[in-house]
């Protein structure tokens, strides 16, 4: 069948056409205000994309063989309201600086193994700055590169009506400067310079809050002396995940750690629990393909859920050791979202099928997301919340202390209705549970721990 004449004409003027619609697209200045201030409207997240960045680049520089003594420094000011970030990682060649540093939502990491790969972290304190100054330099060379942004000045002119026809370009080349200059320092080094500070509740200098974000977020070591399975768990991961890497990240001075401990505070008055153990398991897509690798503490009672302030409640996903949503990303995989809480634990996703979107707070729509939270849900959500139903169902038929005690309402709801004595229901319950399960090693362990509480 020949084609028609539309059809021929399209084929022979397709590529004229392409080009004459490609001089109509135009980035206007209103992009960089959506990927500033409406890309981070949450001050905190910024210390995870300055800290991301960092990290990749002191990975690239350990793959090329340097820096074995690898550091990210942060130091909150709040008397002069600035906030600095610092790397000893392999910092940018001054040939190419300029480039990079005026490049946005473009970047060479793809391909690399690395943790950012939009080229758009950089941005993120700008919205929350008077002037965002940026300083590397190359290891090996002597010259120090500079790129200082007014950010006071972008807020006027993102309100300026008579600016609105501005472009992207011009834009840029009105509020950055660049220039380099000798240097002083050794080594390769990345540094954020953040001015006249403002946040909301001026949560930026807040250092209680700023030291408990980073220690759930950022890809720093288990805290050893509270935390009995830091080594276990390390071996195992380290083992698996390729980008598995854990950093000296200082805040103030002072090193951060993971918030994981031994004890834990539960929502029970007066009662406390205690982590027995670790679980180790992996997460694959569609029953083949590896997708993570993780890890859950084992509780000695597990009943009640760990207290808010702990900060280390819920199974977290992890990509390239850096915090996924928040904890409460997987409260879905579980039979009541509330059992999430339940339980401590780590998903550090291996799989490139599964993409961190751009705020980094779920993954990009796709079938390997599908895939993903519903093995999550059968292999690690299911098993947990029968668990914890199971050893709540045990403590609420434990007799009472004194036997003309009475029962508690949901004590009750669990006899028979004609039962004209509850306690001998209770007994009957309890010995028919023990007849039907007493050789699972399972309920014997859950009903001896029950016993002792």
């Amino acid at each position: 069948m020949e084609p028609g004449p539309f059809l021929t004409l399209m084929k022979r003027g397709s590529s004229k056409m392409r080009s004459n619609t490609a001089k109509h697209f135009k980035a206007g200045m209103f992009l960089l205000e959506n990927l500033t201030s409406g890309m981070y409207n949450e001050p905190l997240v910024i210390f995870r994309e300055y800290v991301q960045n960092a990290v990749d680049s002191i990975d690239i520089s350990k793959n090329k063989g340097r820096n074995s003594l690898t550091k990210v420094s942060i130091e909150l000011d709040p008397a002069e309201r600035k906030i600095v970030i610092r790397d000893n990682g392999m910092g940018i060649p001054s040939r190419s600086a300029e480039q990079i540093l005026s490049s946005i939502g473009s970047s060479d990491k793809t391909g690399q193994n690395l943790r950012g790969f939009r080229g758009i972290g950089r941005l993120g304190g700008i919205a929350f700055s008077d002037k965002a100054v940026f300083r590397t330099k190359a290891d090996g060379e002597s010259v120090e590169s500079w790129q200082e942004w007014d950010c006071e000045k972008l807020r006027r002119v993102l309100t300026d009506p008579s600016s609105t026809n501005l472009s992207l370009e011009k834009l840029f080349a009105s509020i950055t400067t660049f220039y380099q200059d000798k240097s002083k320092h050794r080594g390769g080094f990345f540094e954020v310079a953040l001015l006249g500070v403002n946040s909301f509740r001026n949560y930026l200098f807040d250092l209680e809050r700023v030291r408990n974000y980073l220690s759930q977020v950022a890809p720093v070591p288990f805290d050893q002396d509270n935390f009995s399975f830091s080594c276990e768990i390390n071996s195992f991961l380290q083992e698996r995940i390729p980008n598995y890497g854990q950093y000296n990240i200082m805040l103030n001075g002072m090193p951060v750690y993971k918030p994981y401990r031994d004890d834990l505070k539960i929502t029970k008055e007066g009662k406390d629990d205690r982590v027995k153990g670790i679980k180790t398991f992996q997460i694959t897509l569609d029953g083949n393909e590896v997708a993570a690798f993780g890890w859950y503490g084992e509780r000695e009672n597990l009943i009640g859920s760990i207290r808010k302030g702990e900060v280390c409640s819920g199974i977290r996903v992890r990509v390239g050791n850096i915090l996924l949503g928040d904890s409460h990303l997987l409260d879905k995989c579980f039979r009541e979202e509330r059992f999430n809480s339940y339980i401590i634990g780590e998903i550090h996703v291996v799989s490139p099928k599964l993409i961190p979107n751009s705020r980094r707070d779920d993954f990009v729509d796709n079938e390997s997301k599908t895939y993903f939270y519903n093995a999550v849900e059968q292999e690690i959500g299911l098993p947990i919340s029968k668990e914890i139903r199971l050893r709540s169902r045990l403590k609420s038929l434990q007799l009472p202390a004194e036997t003309n005690s009475p029962l508690h309402t949901s004590q009750r709801d669990l006899f028979p209705k004609n039962s004209d004595n509850s306690e001998v229901a209770d007994k009957s319950i309890i010995l028919m549970m023990r007849k039907l399960c007493g050789r699972c090693p399972r309920f014997r362990e859950i009903s001896s721990s029950l016993s002792k509480t």
